[in-house]
């Protein structure tokens, strides 16, 4: 039919690292969810499911796939079992644009740079010697059922793509000869693996000095964009609305939730930027009061507390105040509004970024996170003051707890959504939503409305024969790496770097979630106890440091990060017991004193 559309979801798919060269695991599809098996089953996940034979980290696969929209009727996935498709034709184009892009520097950049910010690798001055910067395969494409692995290396350049890039050879530790690959399942749908996780620097004795920005260094994450061409069994080819994919470190704690994620932040710039719902927020302004949106409890009031509560199992944030009574924060009657408001005043929101103390309860506010700009750049009689020192929630989530909090809610009802929309929201659930300074997946960027063709659909450039541009045009679309080069280089430096930092005297982390402060052991035995958590890293060397929740040096993460453990469930149904598992590094003993 000449009006059903054809789209890719989810809108944007997140791969991650790994340093298997074959195994692989498909990232989550649910919130909080496990990964799934390479043939997609939803077979229990295990704690030796994280590693292929040999030890290695295998790597996260994103899964795309097509769906079409008729008419009068609810979206339905296409593939190679539906008699009227044909073919399904994938195009991907990965890129890293890390090395030629400004220096990392907080806040700095998100409404565009000034023109005496920091280059990296500023020697390299020429549109020609910058564009060597870049890591850019070329496009590959990939069709029909239970195929590839099609690289994204250097040996398989598509003979068209004369722009294509690598790396200088001989990079320490590690060379990077790809940027991924692309698979096919037994359906037809799109399977991304991303990087190796390998980093590598031309210097001849390699040093890590800065958590963002290292001069002469690469790594193999990455980003671009997902097209596929429909074949009919009529003949006519139809072009699907294009996905994006990022590819990013490894989720060490992947049933473990963000309390702001990376959905909540694209849906909040959909929602009051992109017109995306006007029952919510329509000409500015938010539909409040008791004749206004009434949110859902289950579906986004539930979630904000329910993440809050799985911190304590990866970081040193005390578990008491994050358990909850839900019939009672459930109960829309006056009974509960003391209760409600205690809550809403003592969540950080809108304007509050600076904020430690509640100005209504005088408690501390919550969450205990770092924001996207802890320290700034410019000195007063205190230090660093930094712009935004605390994580706050987006508008969009303190909307929701303000009509909560005013009663103006529904009990239950989880939020109904399409299977597309629903797939794209579950896989951005797993997502870090900030604190970005910069971030796992991507940094403030993703809050810019401008890149965005539609709600939570990147906007892409039409395919070219390269090279790709050094600059910035959302207007005219978003090139292959144009959303990962924000991030740190290498990314393990930000990694190692980012696990607690001391705010105003007070200690606070950054994204638990993703990246554990702390983990508990598996007991001898599954009724014993757990005893008190340790570091993640294991390495409390230097605990007199200003963060010994890291290593004393980032090439130990470097060197290490394939070796560290994962956090998995292992308690029972509504009694959670995440513990560290599939551990190969050594612990270091502390030194005396």
């Amino acid at each position: 039919m000449a009006d059903e559309i054809y789209e890719i979801y989810p809108a944007i798919g997140i791969a991650r690292v790994g340093n298997a060269p074959e195994a692989f695991y498909i990232g989550p599809e649910a919130a909080g969810g496990l990964p799934l098996h390479a043939d997609g089953s939803g077979a229990a996940f295990a704690a030796g499911d994280f590693r292929d034979g040999e030890g290695r980290v295998k790597r996260q696969a994103a899964r795309f796939r097509v769906f079409r929209r008729s008419p009068g009727q609810a979206p339905q996935e296409v593939t190679l079992d539906n008699a009227a498709i044909k073919e399904i034709r994938w195009t991907v184009h990965l890129a890293n644009k890390k090395a030629s892009w400004y220096c990392f520097q907080t806040s700095r950049g998100q409404h565009g740079y000034a023109c005496n910010h920091p280059l990296r690798n500023a020697d390299r001055l020429t549109p020609a010697e910058r564009r060597k910067l870049n890591i850019d395969p070329g496009p590959r494409r990939i069709a029909g059922r239970d195929r590839g692995p099609v690289e994204f290396s250097r040996s398989t350049i598509p003979p068209e793509y004369a722009a294509a890039c690598f790396p200088p050879t001989a990079l320490k530790p590690t060379d990077i000869d790809t940027l991924g690959a692309l698979k096919t399942d037994a359906a037809g749908r799109l399977l991304v693996l991303g990087g190796l996780g390998k980093s590598g620097t031309t210097a001849a004795e390699p040093r890590l000095a800065n958590y963002a920005n290292n001069d002469g260094w690469w790594d193999d994450t990455s980003d671009g964009p997902v097209r596929a061409t429909i074949l009919l069994d009529t003949g006519e080819a139809v072009e699907a609305k294009p996905a994006w994919v990022l590819v990013a470190p490894p989720a060490y704690a992947p049933q473990i939730l963000n309390l702001v994620t990376l959905y909540d932040t694209v849906f909040d710039t959909a929602v009051r930027f992109l017109g995306a719902r006007p029952d919510i927020h329509r000409h500015g302004l938010w539909k409040a009061g008791p004749g206004g949106y009434r949110p859902r409890f289950d579906s986004e009031i539930r979630p904000i507390f329910e993440r809050g509560a799985g911190f304590p199992w990866v970081s040193p944030i005390p578990a008491g105040p994050h358990s909850f009574e839900f019939d009672k924060l459930a109960d829309p009657s006056p009974a509960s509004a003391e209760l409600r408001k205690f809550y809403l005043d003592i969540l950080r929101g809108p304007g509050q970024e600076n904020d430690f103390e509640s100005p209504v309860s005088a408690t501390g506010m919550m969450p205990l996170l770092v924001g996207d700009d802890t320290v700034g750049t410019e000195r007063d009689s205190g230090g660093f003051l930094g712009t935004s020192k605390y994580l706050r929630l987006t508008d969009t989530q303190y909307f929701f707890l303000q009509q909560w909090a005013a009663g103006h809610f529904e009990p239950g009802g989880a939020a109904s959504f399409d299977p597309g929309h629903a797939l794209s929201r579950a896989v951005l659930e797993n997502c870090v939503g900030g604190p970005y300074s910069p971030g796992i997946e991507m940094t403030w960027v993703a809050r810019n409305p401008a890149i965005y063709g539609e709600p939570f659909r990147i906007r892409a450039r039409p395919p070219s024969a390269g090279p790709l541009s050094l600059g910035f045009d959302p207007a005219g679309g978003l090139e292959p790496g144009d959303l990962t080069r924000y991030m740190a280089l290498p990314w393990q430096a930000d990694f190692n770097e980012c696990a607690a930092q001391t705010v105003e005297g007070r200690v606070m982390w950054w994204w638990p979630a993703q990246r554990p402060i702390t983990v508990f052991q598996p007991p001898a035995a599954i009724s014993d106890a757990l005893s008190p958590p340790i570091p993640w890293v294991g390495d409390d060397r230097d605990s007199k440091a200003r963060n010994f929740y890291a290593f004393p040096d980032h090439l130990e993460m470097l060197a290490n990060w394939d070796k560290l453990g994962f956090v998995l469930d292992t308690g029972k149904l509504g009694n959670p017991r995440f513990v560290e598992v599939a551990r190969l590094l050594a612990r270091v003993s502390s030194k005396p004193g």
